[in-house]
């Protein structure tokens, strides 16, 4: 036997995870296996010869349980099968958001709300994404944005209030493309004392939002539709969204900067 063979027979069957499943809650006779984990009493008992042959279970007092090494493999497989579900779960995020999926903790994922665009609602995103920004004034808006959107413009002034403090980040073609598609709406927002323009010269690969106590990373595909976006107000997500935010800020300029150096006419 080898080590493929030896993975191959445990996900070969149901039965044999649930009775390897079983037996890390705690000892148990062929028959409690077979009636536990519904399967004939044959089966468990063949499932447990092949355990004790790869040295994962053993029997004392005519119980079997598992040995040091048959924990270490359930508890590595009880992993891998939850980092499958957590990649299929986070998939359309992961595949299209670039290098915003770089090294995000297993435990960040797990705390963040996913939504995808499905053939039934390819809006979805977009819509958790106005919801929960919200309608009302906020205290604080920083943003990223590599698309530019009516619809994204429309819902930033509707948040704007007289006290908010506004930042927002996007890369040379989006400015270009604003100030001819929305020029008027782009020379209010520069007039705003509380609102700032920073521009990055690195195109941009995803969407990102932090607003009163809530982050939101968008991911689009190659038509520039957003496809899926996570979001969550956990400490520990606030932080990685901020972290991200300020990797693109670091490397952004003040609009007015540019423009006084003499870098965009």
């Amino acid at each position: 036997m080898n080590t493929r063979e030896d993975v191959a027979f445990l996900v070969g069957s149901e039965s044999r995870e649930a009775i390897l499943r079983t037996l890390a809650v705690e000892p148990r006779r062929p028959t409690d296996l077979a009636n536990i984990c519904d399967c004939a009493r044959e089966t468990a008992q063949r499932t447990l010869a092949g355990f004790c042959d790869r040295g994962w279970v053993e029997k004392a007092d005519g119980l079997y349980r598992l040995t040091p090494g048959g924990e270490m493999v359930y508890d590595r497989y009880q992993e891998l099968r939850t980092t499958v579900e957590r990649a299929e779960r986070m998939r359309e995020f992961l595949t299209n958001a670039g290098s915003a999926s770089d090294d995000i903790p297993s435990s960040v994922l797990d705390q963040m709300n996913i939504t995808t665009a499905v053939s039934n609602d390819p809006h979805a995103p977009l819509n958790r994404y106005l919801t929960v920004l919200g309608d009302e004034p906020v205290d604080q808006f920083r943003g990223v944005a590599p698309i530019v959107s009516r619809v994204f413009n429309e819902s930033a002034e509707a948040v704007l209030g007289e006290h908010t403090q506004m930042e927002l980040i996007v890369d040379q073609s989006v400015l270009e493309r604003s100030r001819t598609a929305y020029p008027e709406a782009f020379e209010r927002a520069r007039d705003l004392d509380q609102f700032e323009l920073r521009i990055t010269d690195e195109d941009l690969e995803f969407g990102l939002l932090l607003v009163d106590g809530h982050g939101v990373v968008a991911a689009y595909d190659e038509h520039n539709n957003m496809v899926a976006l996570v979001d969550g107000d956990e400490p520990e997500v606030i932080s990685w969204v901020e972290e991200l935010y300020e990797s693109i800020h670091f490397a952004s300029t003040p609009i007015d900067e540019v423009q006084s150096t003499g870098m965009m006419e």
